[in-house]
C-alpha cells in the first residue's frame, strides 16, 4: 500500500494505491481515492490525539494485512495537523527506527531480475550525489532492497518523493546523470562539467535516451501502453528543458560534499523511563500477556485505554503521557 500523487487540473490530487504480483510482473491498483486534501481523514478527538477516519480503514480492509490504521497513520503522517506533528514527531521517529536485516540470496536474484539500470541510476545520485557512477555496481545491495517487489507505479511514485530533495539548480544535472549523458562524449569535462559541452548534442541525446526508455518493455513491466510520452518521463523532458545547470562555486561544493557525507544523520533517541511494571499497572496486563502480544493487539489495546484515560473524557493528564511512553517501550520489543 501506497500513497499516490497525480496532477489534475494544476493541483495535485491522492489516492490510496497498492502493488500485487499478478503471477507474472508486479502491477498497480487504485485502492481509494483520497481527493486534494488527505488531512480530512483524520479525527482529532482532543490534546495531541488523532486516528484515521473508520470509514477509510474499513474501505482497505480487505486489501490488507495487518493494522489498517497504523498503516494509514504512518502513509498519510504529513498530512497531520503540523502543531499535532510536531509534539508528538519524538515519539513516532522512534516507533520508525529498525535494523536493517542482512540481505538474503532470494532478495539479491530478485534484484537482478527486478531493478533496471536506470532505477539504480536515480538510487545512486539520490544517496551519493555527484556525476561520476562508475561505483555504481558496487552500491550496498540493501539500498536497493527498497524498489523490491513494487509495480512500476509505486517506484515511480517512490522517487518522485525522493526527487523532492532536488532545488531547482539540481534538476538538470541530476537528469544529465540518471541518464548517462556523458557517456555520448569522450571530453574529460563530461565527468565534471556538463555545462561546457555543446548543449545541442547534449539535447540531442538526452531526447534519443528518454524515447528509447519510452520503449523499453522490461521498465515499463506490469503497465499499460500509452500511445504517447508516459507522464512519469514528461516530468523529466520539463526540467531538463526549463531548468539550467546551477552554478557552482568553492563553497557550494564544501557544502554540498557536506552533505552528501552526514546523509545518514538521524536525531538522537528520546529516553523512556517507563518500566515493566508500570506497563503492568497502566494496562492492566500481566508482563507475560503483553510480551506475547502483536503490533495489532497492543494497539487495539492502547487505543482502547486511550478512551479511557484520555483528559477530554475525564482521565487524568500524566496518566495518559505514562500510557503513551508504555505503549512506545512495548513497541520496541513488539513480536510484530
Amino acid at each position: 500500500m501506497y500513497l499516490a500523487r497525480k496532477t489534475i487540473n494544476r493541483k495535485i490530487h491522492y489516492s490510496i494505491r497498492q502493488s500485487y504480483d499478478d503471477g507474472d510482473v508486479f502491477r498497480n491498483r487504485v485502492l481509494f481515492e483520497l481527493g486534494p486534501d488527505p488531512e480530512n481523514y483524520f479525527v482529532y478527538p482532543g490534546e495531541n490525539s488523532f486516528y484515521v477516519a473508520e470509514h477509510l480503514i474499513e474501505s482497505l480492509e480487505a486489501f490488507v494485512d495487518g493494522d489498517v490504521g497504523d498503516k494509514l497513520e504512518n502513509l498519510l503522517w504529513p498530512f497531520i495537523d503540523p502543531e499535532i506533528r510536531i509534539k508528538i514527531e519524538p515519539f513516532y521517529r522512534r516507533q520508525q527506527q529498525f535494523q536493517s536485516k542482512k540481505i538474503t540470496v532470494d532478495e539479491l536474484a530478485a534484484i537482478e531480475r527486478q531493478v533496471h539500470i536506470f532505477d539504480r541510476r536515480r538510487l545512486h545520485h539520490l544517496r551519493y550525489g555527484g556525476l561520476d557512477q562508475s561505483r555504481i555496481w558496487k552500491m550496498p545491495a540493501k539500498i536497493l532492497r527498497v524498489l523490491l517487489n513494487k509495480s512500476r507505479d509505486e517506484r515511480e511514485q517512490y522517487f518522485m518523493e525522493q526527487e523532492r530533495c532536488l532545488g531547482p539548480s539540481d534538476f538538470k544535472l541530476y537528469i544529465y546523470v540518471i541518464f548517462d549523458l556523458q557517456r555520448h562524449f569522450s571530453e574529460l569535462i563530461a565527468r565534471a562539467m556538463p555545462q561546457g559541452l555543446n548543449q545541442n548534442l547534449v539535447d540531442k541525446h538526452f531526447l534519443d535516451d528518454l524515447c528509447r526508455l519510452d520503449r523499453d518493455d522490461f521498465f515499463w513491466a506490469g503497465m499499460m501502453p500509452e500511445n504517447k510520452l508516459h507522464d512519469y518521463l514528461i516530468r523529466y523532458l520539463l526540467l531538463f528543458f526549463d531548468f539550467n545547470y546551477g552554478t557552482s562555486t568553492f563553497l557550494d561544493d564544501y557544502i554540498r560534499q557536506f552533505m552528501n557525507s552526514h546523509r545518514k544523520f538521524s536525531f538522537p533517541e528520546s529516553k523512556n523511563t517507563i518500566s515493566m511494571e508500570d506497563a503492568e499497572n497502566i494496562l492492566n496486563v500481566s508482563a507475560k500477556d503483553l510480551n506475547g502480544m502483536s503490533k495489532k493487539e497492543l494497539t487495539r489495546l492502547y487505543r482502547k485505554k486511550a478512551k479511557d484515560l484520555h483528559p477530554d473524557t475525564g482521565g487524568d493528564h500524566q496518566t495518559f503521557v505514562e500510557l503513551s511512553e508504555a505503549y512506545e517501550k512495548l513497541l520496541l520489543k513488539v513480536k510484530g
